[in-house]
């Protein structure tokens, strides 16, 4: 909000600045955009290197197994609202995606509907809780603005249609894949071979969208991987567990 401010006031001073000199108010407001806008981008691009340090010092938190510290430093973060409202959704988004994946979804669910809708990851954290408490409506909406924000992303009209399939939705399913296949021009081979599993009263086969899927809880990874996985349930992930999008 700040950085907001300050070019409303950048804005101002220029306008009058300029008018002022040369007498020329159309010229004068048109420098004043310019300029505004150019410390705009200069303060944004500031408040984003505070987010990607603190981003880094979470992530290390992370990769030593201390999920709680890694959300306190994510929660001291939602301070840089007072410099740039557009942050704060990536904060909450990452902060959800923790508690999901520590199976606290009492504590994932308030934060993942604050996320960034341009976040689908968390959008699709989000969806799988409502679908665990059987509100299909809500489900729904989540995800048709997950696939929204990812329309280029395999994984994300997989999700949709697994969770869809998984309530006994299977025409559904098969129509979102058949959507997602479209949008994505039939580059990606995990979605048509899972049309036809569907088709063949079978049901999905996502390993192959590999770590990116298991992050979302609704199957467990292979042994193998969990051998090198703690449970999420403790609080505890792989170095590369959690997927961003």
């Amino acid at each position: 909000m700040r950085n907001i401010l300050i070019s409303i006031i950048v804005t101002v001073l220029i306008t009058a600045g300029v008018n002022y000199l040369l007498e020329n108010l159309g010229f004068s407001i048109l420098i004043a955009i310019i300029v505004s806008l150019i410390t705009f981008f200069i303060l944004t691009k500031k408040t984003m290197k505070e987010l990607e340090l603190l981003n880094e010092k979470a992530q290390k938190a992370i990769y030593s197994q201390k999920i709680d510290r890694a959300i306190r430093i994510y929660e001291s973060g939602l301070e840089l609202r007072k410099k740039s409202p557009f942050i704060v959704g990536q904060i909450y988004g990452m902060i959800g995606m923790l508690y999901f994946m520590s199976r606290d979804n009492k504590n994932a669910k308030p934060n993942l509907i604050k996320a960034s809708s341009l976040n689908w990851v968390s959008k699709g954290m989000l969806g799988v809780i409502y679908m665990n408490e059987k509100n299909q409506e809500d489900m729904e909406k989540v995800f048709r603005n997950m696939v929204s924000a990812g329309k280029k992303e395999g994984l994300a009209w997989a999700l949709y249609a697994y969770c869809l399939d998984r309530i006994n939705r299977r025409e559904d399913a098969i129509k979102i894949l058949e959507e997602g296949n479209k949008k994505l021009k039939e580059i990606d081979d995990r979605i048509k071979s899972n049309i036809l599993e569907l088709r063949n009263g079978r049901r999905m086969r996502m390993k192959g969208f590999g770590d990116q899927w298991y992050q979302f809880l609704l199957e467990n990874p292979p042994k193998k991987r969990m051998m090198q996985q703690s449970s999420p349930s403790q609080g505890k992930f792989k170095k590369n567990a959690l997927y961003k999008g």
